[in-house]
């Protein structure tokens, strides 16, 4: 559903705002050309089911906007700025163990059970390996993350959705200025055009950035962690977490996408 709306300031001013909101669920991504990485990169409760959650690739919101300046500064020969805006939700991704806790051979893909609250006794609680953590500061430090995060709170007393969280929200702004040039015969019109895109990042190397959640081949796709599940107790039988530091949100960088560039265009009409 989108929701757009357009304007004129005055002669030389346009401009425009749109907001949307998506909806696409799946049963599976379809990341690969071959059935084995199609079944493991997916976070699963059932590795056999076929559960339908949000898509992989939705953008479940989006703004965008855009404001143009344009006057004949020379002659008959246009001068536009424009600016470009887009903000939008960041990636989904799933919370999973950072093993293998139903023991299909795959870790890092099985969906994280989160107990109905603190002290509610579900689980056992203790640090990672050689970790001098007590099993009260295990516990306290888990909820510290679940009570942080809106896909972990609603998932008390039940396994948390596959991509049921997001990744940070991106911002950016791209910039156009362009002039207009006599061309060589009557008629013709020449355009030059400089972009800067991600300009922000241009100003602040701290701005523009995509900061989200990566893909990891065989471990469930886009998936955080912070559980490592460590067996079952022996004298009362539940489940022993393993707590640890979240796994942290990654800049993207696989073709400069979170910094600065610029470009320029020349074009010819007749």
């Amino acid at each position: 559903m989108t929701l757009s709306l357009s304007g004129v300031a005055n002669r030389d001013i346009r401009w425009t705002a749109a907001y949307t909101r998506t909806t696409a669920t799946e049963v599976s991504p379809l990341t690969s050309s071959t059935a084995n990485s199609n079944f493991t990169n997916r976070a699963v409760y059932n590795p056999n089911e076929e559960a339908a959650s949000n898509s992989a690739y939705l953008v479940r919101d989006r703004v965008n906007g855009s404001i143009n300046w344009s006057r004949a500064l020379w002659g008959a020969y246009k001068t536009t700025v424009g600016v470009f805006f887009e903000g939008r939700t960041g990636k989904p991704y799933s919370w999973t163990f950072n093993n293998d806790m139903n023991g299909d051979g795959i870790s890092g893909n099985d969906l994280l059970y989160v107990p109905k609250a603190l002290g509610s006794g579900e689980v056992l609680f203790r640090g990672p390996d050689k970790s001098t953590m007590t099993a009260t500061e295990a516990e306290a430090k888990f909820w510290a993350v679940v009570d942080g995060d809106k896909a972990l709170s609603a998932a008390r007393g039940g396994v948390v959705a596959r991509n049921s969280a997001f990744s940070k929200f991106t911002n950016s702004f791209d910039m156009r200025i362009s002039q207009e040039v006599p061309g060589f015969f009557a008629g013709h019109k020449g355009v030059i055009s400089l972009d800067l895109l991600n300009v922000g990042n241009m100003i602040n190397k701290r701005w523009g950035h995509i900061d989200e959640i990566t893909f990891s081949d065989q471990r469930g796709g886009n998936t955080r962690q912070f559980v490592n599940f460590a067996g079952f107790d022996p004298v009362t039988g539940k489940a022993v977490y393993a707590v640890t530091d979240p796994t942290d949100f990654t800049t993207k960088q696989f073709k400069g996408e979170s910094q600065w560039a610029a470009q320029v265009t020349l074009k010819y009409n007749f």
